[in-house]
């Protein structure tokens, strides 16, 4: 995929000497054991594994730009810390905020509402639920005193375009003749490197573009680590895969987010829409919800992106991401032993529910800056130290507390900053799209491209279902919003059906216009629940089907009889 200049594209990706944290095991939440718990909806915890991009398409006023938020996952030593971002232009480097992410991440993770009614003679009314949970390289790190300043250009075959700091990290910008140019200016200045990026970053170089190379600044630790901002002409979001499997685990969770004016699909690869019964609403959809992901997207050839949300940015919380009392200028002039006081007035530091040992820094950049800035003496835990700085005066370190940019300067830089962009960012946008994929290394062979597109409808993150208990004898079973039932095994599981498809349709989406399907599973769906909730009918005679006109006014007269039935509604007719 050769890509000229006139698109601008910023591919993100960590490479393998920047592992990723381990995937978190799902977890199951207690049922509700009692009755009447319709108070849904269950609500999967937040999940932080694998890769999160937020992608801000900024139209307004003069040349489109598309900002890449990425948040960064590392477990290592900080030395170790490599990052090579491909981008097709010269891009700023900015901060980006934790808190986007954390309320982006939670305003539109799955939902399942859960709705249960009885039919027959109950005998008083009872109802249950079940509450489901998901989740759903050596060398020593040197500075950028090794190669060309900017603006010096080519240095040994290797063009320096671009250098600076942001935050915790410094970069460079830069290309070269070849990479094996680039990988050795990379190792002189300190990058550690990986054996297998030199082919795939070749292909990218090749491809004409450029690379970002980030690291951690000297002396910076491994908790000082924030989510990093790249801003580039052009309104072609892409995520370099090809580069992400040098560190891939196997079915990687990727999660990307697009604010902007419409809501945004992908370019070059299919759109999945999920089958929904294909999830487990006995015990709970949660416990399957990446299986059946994963199924439908192996079902569009292994590269497959599914819509978890689709609507306004409303959605999303301010709360966290910014405060007009959060002020630099305050600890210009402040003595160290005031610093905290400042920081409780200015309400980064509370006490609450929200916090583990009931009290805690509300941004998650505060105890790295006090870490540097006001490291605690030897044998004096840190909150003892910090919360009473008066009382030990004489052990602040006045050397830390004078060192580098000051504290003034990477408070406004780290924390001022990236909250009041992050508002800007979400009062500029009015959609907000959550896309989802699950890839493995051998599937990394294309990197998938966005756009955005007018007209679409929008996505709800809540999926529900109704859970019907016949009280009479008859199968229990599952209505979704669509009208599609499923009833539940003679055992009360839901029913493992193989001609049962994962994805409900498969499409293309284009630049303009409706979506275009490829696969529309709607009659194989349709077939293979009938022919399965016949099984489960009881009636007069075998085989005998009720159909559901007039089911509500037979109810009574059946129910003499003692005769339960189960019958499947013709889904109303997809569209695309």
């Amino acid at each position: 995929m050769t890509r000229t200049r006139s698109t601008s594209i910023a591919c993100l990706t960590l490479t393998a000497a920047a592992s990723l944290a381990a995937l978190a095991t799902p977890q199951l939440a207690e049922a509700c054991g009692g009755t009447f718990c319709d108070a849904g909806p269950t609500v999967m915890p937040v999940d932080q594994t694998g890769e999160s991009i937020v992608f801000w398409i900024d139209e307004n006023g003069g040349d489109p730009y598309t900002e890449a938020h990425i948040q960064i996952e590392y477990e290592g030593e900080a030395e170790r810390f490599a990052w090579i971002i491909p981008v097709m232009e010269v891009p700023e480097v900015l901060v980006s905020s934790q808190a986007l992410f954390d309320n982006t991440l939670a305003a539109t993770v799955p939902t399942f509402t859960t709705t249960n009614t009885s039919i027959g003679d109950c005998g008083g009314s009872v109802g249950f639920c079940l509450a489901a949970s998901f989740d759903a390289a050596g060398g020593d790190r040197g500075s950028f005193s090794t190669g060309a300043a900017e603006g010096e250009g080519d240095t040994d075959g290797v063009d320096i375009l671009d250098r600076g700091q942001a935050g915790a990290f410094e970069y460079v910008t830069l290309t070269g003749d070849s990479i094996d140019e680039v990988i050795d200016w990379l190792d002189m200045a300190g990058y550690a490197q990986d054996p297998d990026a030199p082919p795939i970053l070749q292909e990218y170089l090749d491809e004409d573009f450029v690379f970002v190379a980030v690291k951690l600044k000297s002396g910076a630790e491994v908790d000082e680590i924030h989510p990093l901002a790249i801003r580039y002409p052009g309104t072609e979001p892409c995520i370099p895969i090809r580069l992400t499997r040098i560190a891939a685990i196997d079915d990687m969770r990727i999660r990307a987010f697009f604010l902007g004016e419409e809501r945004v699909a992908p370019s070059n690869w299919p759109h999945v829409v999920l089958n929904h019964s294909r999830f487990d609403w006995v015990n709970g959809p949660a416990l399957n919800y990446d299986e059946v992901v994963g199924l439908a997207i192996d079902e569009a050839g292994g590269r497959a992106f599914v819509t978890e949300y689709a609507g306004t940015d409303a959605v999303v919380s301010p709360n966290g991401l910014y405060d007009p009392s959060w002020d630099a200028a305050a600890f210009e002039t402040l003595e160290p032993v005031d610093v905290f006081t400042a920081l409780e007035n200015q309400g980064l530091y509370s006490c609450g529910l929200a916090f583990e040992d009931n009290c805690g820094f509300t941004h998650p950049q505060v105890e790295p800056l006090l870490e540097i800035y006001l490291p605690p003496p030897d044998n004096v835990a840190a909150l003892e130290f910090w919360t009473c700085l008066e009382c030990y005066a004489d052990l602040i370190d006045l050397d830390a507390w004078n060192a580098g940019p000051g504290f003034a300067s990477d408070f406004y830089d780290r924390v001022v900053l990236p909250g009041s962009h992050a508002v800007d960012m979400l009062e500029a946008a009015s959609q907000l799209t959550r896309l989802y994929t699950l890839i493995s290394p051998h599937e990394m062979v294309e990197d998938p491209l966005f756009h955005p597109v007018e007209g679409l409808d929008g996505v709800d993150s809540d999926i529900s279902a109704t859970r019907v208990n016949d009280c009479d004898g008859g199968p229990t079973y599952y209505e979704l919003a669509d009208g599609t039932q499923i009833a539940v095994t003679e055992d009360g599981t839901m029913p493992a059906l193989p001609d049962n498809p994962a994805a409900a349709r498969i499409e293309q989406v284009p630049m303009t216009g409706p979506a275009q399907v490829e696969t529309d599973n709607g009659a194989a769906i349709d077939a293979a629940l009938d022919d399965y909730n016949k099984t489960r009918l009881t009636g007069p005679e075998p085989g005998c089907s009720i159909g559901r006109a007039g089911l509500e006014g037979l109810l009574a007269m059946l129910s003499l009889f003692g005769i339960a039935f189960f019958s499947r509604a013709r889904r109303p007719e997809r569209s695309s």
